[in-house]
């Protein structure tokens, strides 16, 4: 294989993409890949099922035969490239790393399989959740509290691909979040709905403050909750202490 071929637009051929990738599997130890079946490359691209312009790199395909003793028992599992997948995004983005992607998916597509014989379940929360935030930016239906199945980080905010999310308090005509250890404000309207508010002035504009409506007592002791998703543009502002 030439230095510079998973350089060239669109990359790598197939039976070349096929020896980088075994290349890659034969360095990963032995004792990792247990339950693991084979590598299989497809030439073949395979898309989101539902959303346009999504291409999966990869999958693990798993079966569990369960022990009978409440424990996953036997996993066996077969990790999937799909060589159309990997071209489509080289074609759209002329940066696209070969070599670098392909180690990813495998090691990601490997810690798959090892989730699921540790009967853990980690990982399928993140890929659930960053689906969901396609869904998002797809204008797409997608469940409200989706970014809440990943942990936060130190600073309290939900990193999914580029985008952080955090949760504000609603207040009347405002939401008050926390930011990297200070308090800030943005301006929301009185609504019934779960608000995604996009700041435009911190973390590069890719800061999301997700705030529920302010429901009483009384209306949460009568089932009450929020009706549905707006989503809102906004400048963040310092936010006033107390007595300040």
């Amino acid at each position: 294989m030439a230095p510079d071929a998973a350089r060239r637009p669109g990359g790598l051929e197939p039976k070349a993409f096929e020896i980088l990738a075994s290349e890659m599997w034969d360095r990963i130890p032995a004792e990792l890949k247990e339950g693991v079946d084979a590598l299989v490359v497809e030439a073949g691209e395979r898309g989101h099922p539902s959303l346009g312009g999504i291409h999966t790199l990869g999958e693990c395909v798993t079966e569990s035969w369960p022990s009978g003793y409440g424990d996953s028992g036997d996993v066996r599992s077969q990790l999937v490239l799909y060589h159309g997948s990997f071209r489509a995004l080289a074609e759209e983005d002329a940066s696209f790393q070969w070599e670098e992607e392909t180690w990813e998916t495998i090691l990601h597509e490997l810690l798959h399989h090892r989730e699921v014989a540790a009967g853990e379940s980690g990982l399928d929360d993140l890929d659930w959740a960053i689906d969901q935030n396609f869904r998002r930016h797809a204008g797409r239906s997608f469940d409200p509290a989706f970014y809440r199945a990943v942990p936060a980080d130190p600073d309290g905010g939900v990193r999914l691909d580029s985008d952080v999310f955090v949760e504000g308090l609603s207040e009347p005509g405002s939401a008050r979040f926390t930011w990297r250890g200070r308090d800030w404000t943005v301006r929301v309207p009185d609504s019934d709905k779960t608000l995604f508010i996009q700041v435009r002035n911190l973390a590069g504009g890719r800061l999301c403050v997700v705030a529920d409506p302010r429901i009483s007592v009384f209306r949460r002791l009568l089932g009450r909750r929020a009706v549905g998703i707006e989503r809102l543009l906004r400048h963040a502002l310092p936010a006033l202490q107390a007595g300040g």
